[in-house]
């Protein structure tokens, strides 16, 4: 039954309210005014289930050894809650129950902190290397190839996409939007709320080489016209912008390490000489 006090949807049986306490209209439409419930036929054919002074007829209810009520209840149509109860918190009821539209004590929360997203964060080369991955993630659904084919004086031709003729180009896209993600992090959180197992600027070198390998294989990876007389296969658009943005993510996290290692190289030989 729903409580007047606060419609919360309790037992048949109860006789409060298991949220705000509230007592109930009898749990039992056909309950006796003396507090016997309907249906209820005590041993010996003896009536009087509510009567407080015994809770039951002569000897003791009527049971085998006098059957006693326990100290403080007052049947289901009682005036007062029994001694000692308490009212559950607010959006906690009874066992088994579900209340909508309350968390509860018990709801769980997010361990993540609060984002604040803060592009001034991210340094200039993590801003070259995420708009230059979110392009090349892109241009892998334009048309990486065209084909010709010329026959009669007819020519049709046709393109495909790079995930569509290199179907493990998915890896790329899959890199693409974790390098992407991550930077993304970055501006949202300082410092971040999970640690990573490589520092900062060997995870982007990591990143973008990997990215500009797969893209140039992809790229040079023409597809073969089979020997068929009258077709001829191009580059398209979206395979010439995946290249280029490919090595503007890499080249500015790259070329800094790649030019410090040459010069390294050059100052040994150098010392080698004297």
């Amino acid at each position: 039954m729903n409580c007047p006090q606060c419609q919360t949807v309790n037992g048949p049986e109860s006789a409060f309210c298991g949220n705000c306490g509230t007592r109930l209209a009898p749990a039992t439409a056909g309950a006796q005014s003396s507090g016997t419930p309907s249906g209820y036929n005590a041993p010996g054919g003896q009536s009087g289930y509510g009567n407080p002074a015994g809770y039951g007829g002569p000897a003791g209810y009527g049971a085998p050894g006098g059957y006693g009520a326990p100290a403080g209840y007052g049947g289901p149509a009682g005036d007062a809650p029994p001694p000692g109860y308490v009212p559950p918190a607010p959006g906690y009821g009874p066992p088994g129950q579900y209340q909508p539209g309350q968390s509860g004590p018990y709801g769980q929360r997010s361990s993540l902190p609060p984002a604040n997203f803060d592009l001034s964060r991210l340094t200039t080369v993590d801003r070259v290397v995420g708009i230059a991955t979110l392009v090349t993630m892109i241009s892998l659904w334009l048309p990486w190839f065209s084909a010709t084919y010329s026959a009669l004086g007819i020519t049709s031709t046709g393109s495909i996409s790079g995930t569509g003729v290199h179907g493990w180009l998915w890896l790329e896209f899959i890199l693409a939007l974790a390098l992407v993600v991550y930077l993304a992090a970055r501006a949202a959180w300082d410092p971040l709320p999970f640690r990573l197992p490589v520092a900062h600027d060997r995870l982007l070198i990591i990143g973008t080489g990997v990215q500009f390998l797969l893209v140039l294989i992809g790229f040079f990876a023409v597809p073969s016209t089979g020997n068929v007389q009258g077709v001829s296969v191009s580059w398209d658009f979206g395979a010439i912008l995946a290249l280029l943005a490919s090595i503007a993510a890499a080249g500015p996290v790259i070329y800094p390490v790649a030019k410090s290692y040459l010069d390294s190289r050059k100052g040994a030989r150098g010392a080698q000489r004297y």
